[in-house]
C-alpha cells in the first residue's frame, strides 16, 4: 500500500493535462500514508516561494487534499505558505485563492485565533487571502467557536484605525458583519462606506448591505466537509472531454430575449396613468377628480405613490426588503426589533423610490416615468416623515437618522427629492421641502 500511496504522489507531484482521477481515490483511501507527503509539499511551496519550479503541482494539490482531510496540525504551515507575498502565492496556486482557499484554511483551522488576527492586520498578505481568513473568523462565530465580543471587538478595531489596510479588507469585514447578522454594528458599515473604504462594484451600497444583514438564506460561508477531487476536477487547467458547443442561432437569441422578459414577472413598461378633469378622483373619495384632489398640493392626497404602481408591483420591488415577523425562530433578529412600524413605512417608501431596480434593457422605462414614480413615493415618505418627527418632537436629521433611518439618511433622500421637484417645476412643495431641510440640517450642524 506504502508503494501505491507513493506512486500516486508522484504522479501528482507535476502539472498533468488531465484530471488525475485515481492518484487522488488512491491517496483519499489512505489518509495516513499520504499526510506526512502532503505537508512536505506544502514545506517545500514556502521555503522555496518564487523559486519553486513553475511544473511542481503537489503542493497546490496537498492544500486541498489536506482540507478535506481536516488536517489541524499542519494549519502554522498553511498560513505560513498563503503569507507569502501576493504575486508569489498568485504563482503558487493562483485562483485557488479567491476560490477554494477560505474553505481550505476553516477545515485545517486548528483554533489559534490570533495567529489569523495577526494575518489579517498584515498588509504584505495578499488581500483576497486576508479576506478568506475574515471568512474563517466568521465561520468560527457562527458555530460558536469563537466569541460574539472577541469578533466584534477585532471588527471595530480595524475600522476605526486611521491607516487603510486594503478596500478588499473593508469589503470583507462589511461582508462579516452582514453574513454574522451583527445589526447593532450597521453604523461601523455606513462608516466604511463614507470613508469610501468599501468596494461597491463588489457587494453594492450601505442599503444593499441592510438588506443583507436580516437575510438568513445562506447556512453557511465555509463548507465542510470538502472533496478535494470534486473542487478541482472542472478546472479550465484541465482538459476536458466535452463536444463543441454549437453557436446559437440568431432565432435562439429571440427566443432567449422573450423568455428574459417573461422572467421579469410579466411586467410591462408602464405609462403614467391619465386622469381628465371629470374622472373620479383616484385618491377613492367618489367625486369628480376636479372636484376633490385637481386643485390640491400633492402632498395632501392619500397614497400618492399607489397612482404610479399596484400592489403587486410594490411587492415585487420590496422583495428584497428585510421580511416582517410572522413567526420567530430562535437566534433570529428582525427589523421590528430594532425599528418602529412607522419608521418601516418611511423607510419603505424611500426604498420604493431609490433602490436600484435591475430591469432587462430591452424594458426600460422612460425617464419621466422613473422620475414620476421617485416623486411620488418621496413625497409621500416626506408627509409621514413631517407626521413622525412633530409627534416625536424630533429637531433635526442626525437626531431622526440615529434613531429611525434604515436604508437611507435624511440628507440622501431629501436631496433626492429636492432635485425632483425643482425639475418637475412643483414650486409649492419644493417650498415645503427646502425649508424642512434647511431647518432639520441647521438643526443637525448645531448639535
Amino acid at each position: 500500500m506504502k508503494q501505491q500511496v507513493q506512486k500516486a504522489i508522484d504522479e501528482i507531484t507535476y502539472r498533468s493535462k488531465k484530471f488525475p482521477e485515481e492518484p487522488f481515490r488512491i491517496i483519499s483511501e489512505n489518509k495516513e500514508e499520504a499526510i506526512p507527503f502532503l505537508i512536505k509539499a506544502i514545506e517545500k511551496a514556502a521555503a522555496e516561494g518564487e523559486d519553486l519550479d513553475e511544473d511542481y503541482q503537489l503542493h497546490f494539490y496537498a492544500l486541498h487534499l489536506l482540507g478535506q482531510f481536516q488536517e489541524r496540525e499542519c494549519f502554522p504551515k498553511i498560513m505560513e505558505l498563503i503569507s507569502l507575498s501576493g504575486e508569489t502565492l498568485d504563482q503558487l496556486i493562483g485562483d485557488a485563492i479567491t476560490s477554494t482557499l477560505p474553505d481550505i484554511l476553516y477545515n485545517t483551522c486548528n483554533g489559534d485565533i490570533e495567529l489569523l488576527k495577526a494575518a489579517i492586520r498584515n498588509p504584505d498578505i495578499d488581500d483576497y487571502a486576508r479576506a478568506g481568513m475574515l471568512d474563517v473568523m466568521g465561520q468560527l462565530y457562527l458555530d460558536g467557536d469563537l466569541k460574539k465580543e472577541e469578533w466584534q471587538d477585532f471588527i471595530r478595531q480595524i475600522v476605526n484605525e486611521e491607516r487603510n489596510i486594503g478596500d478588499y479588507i473593508y469589503t470583507g469585514l462589511v461582508e462579516a458583519i452582514c453574513e454574522c447578522h451583527f445589526v447593532e454594528m450597521l453604523s461601523e458599515i455606513r462608516c466604511l462606506y463614507e470613508k469610501h473604504w468599501v468596494d461597491e462594484f463588489a457587494i453594492g451600497q450601505y442599503e444593499n448591505c441592510v438588506d443583507q444583514i436580516f437575510r438568513y438564506d445562506r447556512s453557511r460561508i465555509c463548507r465542510s466537509p470538502i472533496n478535494a477531487a470534486d473542487m478541482l476536477r472542472g478546472w479550465a487547467m484541465f482538459e476536458t472531454e466535452e463536444p463543441p458547443q454549437k453557436k446559437p442561432e440568431k432565432k435562439d437569441l429571440e427566443k432567449l430575449i422573450q423568455k428574459s422578459s417573461k422572467i421579469n414577472n410579466g411586467q410591462k413598461t408602464r405609462t403614467l396613468p391619465k386622469v381628465g378633469r371629470n374622472d373620479p378622483c383616484p385618491c377613492g373619495s367618489g367625486k369628480k377628480y376636479k372636484k376633490c384632489c385637481l386643485n390640491k398640493v400633492k402632498l395632501q392626497i392619500k397614497q400618492p405613490e399607489d397612482l404610479i404602481e399596484s400592489e403587486e408591483e410594490k411587492k415585487r420591488w420590496l422583495k428584497n426588503y428585510p421580511d416582517p415577523v410572522k413567526e420567530r425562530e430562535d437566534g433570529r433578529i428582525y427589523l421590528e426589533d430594532f425599528f418602529d412600524a412607522e419608521s418601516i413605512e418611511i423607510d419603505k417608501l424611500i426604498y420604493l423610490a431609490l433602490m436600484h431596480r435591475p430591469i432587462p434593457v430591452w424594458s426600460r422605462e422612460p425617464e419621466e416615468v422613473v422620475e414620476e414614480r421617485k416623486r411620488a413615493y418621496l413625497s409621500a415618505a416626506f408627509s409621514k416623515f413631517l407626521e413622525k418627527t412633530e409627534k416625536d418632537s424630533i429637531k433635526s436629521f442626525q437626531a431622526y437618522d440615529e434613531k429611525y433611518s434604515i436604508h437611507y439618511s435624511c440628507e440622501t433622500w431629501f436631496c433626492a427629492l429636492l432635485q425632483l421637484l425643482e425639475k418637475n417645476g412643483d414650486e409649492e412643495l419644493y417650498e415645503k421641502v427646502s425649508g424642512c431641510f434647511e431647518k432639520m440640517e441647521g438643526s443637525w450642524h448645531i448639535l
